[in-house]
């Protein structure tokens, strides 16, 4: 398998989904392709605002105090859907600087490298197409459940009925309940749910492959730093030994530039990410339980039921991605100093090995990391404080619902 099919299977998939709503940052691409580009981000741009965003944040005047339909409204489509485009035009709005970085990633594969270092590379490109992969799947089927499930409870209704729900609610300045309307509109709003859910998925992957790229790189360095003392014909000069060191610390900072170009274009979306997860956890929880609880009404779990947790399912398995990308990402960076301590250092001259002191001290006080809005670090730790505070939320929600009722 040469270079380029190994680039196209480590980004395929993820070029594939981001090319459908338009915001792949390929920097090869000519102006024909970047008016196309723009033209399908417009569209899904449109579709995600026009009949999702909007009319589901004008519906909540509407529905104010009712904590059921706000539930809902919030965490069903709004918030997740308004997540979604804030990622698609997050990625719009810095498409040059992340065409630079996809640029660096056609490089690297493109560079000569040892199989051990292909392997490596290989290794996180196979992660990372199973992740976007099954995540796109989890994300397509979760779309398709509801859609179900709503268009069965429409079915129920007459076509005159004022009384018929739509798809997601929603509040139109104009009467939808005449046939034509109301079917078009349910039609756009599947459709703004499948665009949201190929951008919600295909951004978070993109994130994850540039990481787990930056990580992969790390762990190639990792091995030509062990090596950089050892030489099997002998002990190497003086001189071999500055050249390759210099090239390591120009290669060891043009991999700290890659990650902090990711964490800097991202960390907004990040923050949101982290909030919109949160509220959505404890909204989707409190939906679950209200089925539950409504048990011998329905007679039986719902096919709703199922929905939420698959939905919650979602939810759990892009914070967990990001927060396992943030650890990897933070364990990487830092064994570069631990690389540097298992070098054969005794090899070279003391002052040739005090050099190795700077890179040690760089990875120990300054670890790489993706931040939340820079306050807050992605880690395995914060998933699970993340999800102990949901539950916290879920917990008061349910509290003020009971002393209500």
């Amino acid at each position: 398998m040469d270079a380029d099919q190994d680039l196209n299977f480590a980004i395929g998939w993820n070029r594939y989904n981001l090319n459908i709503v338009g915001i792949w940052p390929n920097p090869l691409e000519n102006s024909k392709q970047k008016r196309l580009s723009l033209c399908r981000f417009m569209i899904a741009s449109f579709f995600m605002l026009g009949f999702m965003c909007i009319p589901q944040s004008a519906n909540l005047v509407f529905i104010w105090g009712n904590t059921n339909l706000m539930t809902e409204n919030l965490a069903t489509a709004n918030i997740p859907v308004a997540t979604a485009f804030v990622k698609a035009f997050t990625m719009w709005r810095y498409r040059k600087v992340l065409k630079s970085l996809v640029d660096f990633f056609y490089q690297d594969w493109h560079s000569p490298k040892t199989s051990e270092e292909r392997t490596i590379m290989l290794k996180n490109a196979k992660l990372v197409r199973r992740i976007s992969i099954w995540c796109t799947i989890l994300t397509q089927v979760m779309v398709t459940i509801y859609i179900i499930l709503k268009v069965s409870m429409v079915a129920k209704f007459s076509r005159n009925d004022p009384a018929r729900p739509m798809l997601y609610l929603a509040y139109f300045p104009f009467d939808i309940t005449p046939r034509p309307i109301f079917e078009l509109i349910s039609t756009c709003q599947c459709l703004s749910a499948y665009t949201a859910a190929v951008s919600y998925t295909g951004s978070d992957s993109f994130i994850s492959m540039l990481v787990l790229h930056t990580c992969g790189q790390f762990q190639n360095l990792h091995g030509r730093l062990k090596n950089l003392a050892n030489e099997p014909g002998g002990i190497k000069t003086s001189k071999e030994f500055k050249s390759e060191l210099k090239q390591i610390v120009k290669r060891h900072e043009h991999l700290n530039w890659f990650a902090k170009t990711i964490e800097e274009s991202f960390n907004m979306v990040l923050l949101i990410q982290m909030l919109s997860c949160t509220i959505q956890l404890c909204f989707q929880g409190f939906q679950v339980f209200r089925i539950l609880m409504n048990e011998e009404e329905n007679g039986s779990v719902t096919f709703e039921l199922i929905f939420l947790l698959s939905y919650i399912a979602f939810i759990l398995v892009h914070l967990y991605i990001y927060c396992y990308i943030g650890e990897k990402l933070i364990v990487q960076s830092t064994n570069m100093g631990f690389a540097a301590y298992e070098s054969n250092w005794f090899n070279v001259a003391g002052k040739e090995a005090r050099d190795l002191l700077f890179i040690m001290r760089r990875s120990a006080t300054r670890p790489l990391c993706l931040t939340a809005g820079k306050f807050s670090i992605f880690s395995l730790q914060m998933f699970s404080t993340i999800v102990r505070t949901s539950l916290g939320y879920l917990s008061v929600l349910l509290t003020v619902t009971d002393r209500k009722q």
